[in-house]
C-alpha cells in the first residue's frame, strides 16, 4: 500500500495529525494490514485509536507483528461474516481485539457470564458486570407490567443473593479472582 492511501484515507475521515504520523511511523505489512481493515469497515478515528493502542500493546508484548494480529482466524472470520452489518463487524473485531490485549481481564469477564447464567434467572431479569469491570459493581435490571411481575422478580432476586455464584461475582468484582 502508499503511504499516500493512507494519508487520503486519514484526511477523508478527518483524522488528527497525530493519530496520522503514528499510523505511518508503522513497519509496511503492519500498516497496510490496518488500512485494509480501516478500508473494508470505514473505521474512524476513536475506534482506530482504540485499536492502534491495543495492537502497539500486544505487540510489545507477545513479540509479534500488528499484521500477524490482524490475520488471526477470529479477526478474519469476523470481517468476512456476510450476516454483521459493518458496525457490528467492528464492534466485534475490536472486542476481539480487546480480548487479546487483556486476556485476564476477558477470562474474569467470562467467569461473570458463567456465574450470572448458573443463576437461571428469568428473561426480564439481567444481572450485568459493568464494561472492564469498572466500578466493581453488579448492574441488576428487570423489567416488570404489574405489581405481581415486580414482587416476583425482586423475590427470585432476593432469592439468589445468597447464591455461590453470586457470592463468587462480587469475590471476582472486587479484583479477587475466580476460585477454582
Amino acid at each position: 500500500m502508499s503511504d499516500q492511501w493512507i494519508c487520503e484515507y486519514a484526511r477523508e475521515k478527518g483524522f488528527h495529525s497525530k493519530t496520522l504520523t503514528r499510523w505511518l511511523e508503522w513497519e509496511p505489512a503492519d500498516k497496510d494490514a490496518l488500512f485494509e481493515l480501516a478500508i473494508a469497515l470505514k473505521v474512524g478515528e476513536n475506534h482506530m485509536r482504540d485499536l492502534m493502542d491495543w495492537l502497539e500493546e500486544i505487540t510489545l508484548r507477545d513479540q509479534c507483528a500488528v499484521h500477524e494480529i490482524l490475520a488471526q482466524k477470529a479477526l478474519v472470520d469476523i470481517q468476512s461474516d456476510p450476516r454483521l452489518s459493518r458496525a457490528d463487524k467492528v464492534k466485534r473485531i475490536k472486542e476481539q481485539v480487546r480480548r487479546l490485549r487483556f486476556p485476564r481481564l476477558s477470562q474474569v469477564e467470562d467467569s461473570i457470564r458463567t456465574r450470572i447464567q448458573e443463576l437461571r434467572l428469568p428473561s426480564a431479569v439481567r444481572l450485568a458486570a459493568p464494561p472492564g469491570l469498572e466500578g466493581g459493581y453488579l448492574h441488576v435490571e428487570f423489567s416488570a407490567s404489574n405489581t405481581e411481575e415486580l414482587r416476583k422478580f425482586a423475590a427470585q432476586l432476593a432469592e439468589v443473593a445468597g447464591h455461590e455464584s453470586v457470592k463468587e461475582i462480587f469475590r471476582m468484582l472486587a479484583g479477587h479472582g475466580a476460585e477454582n
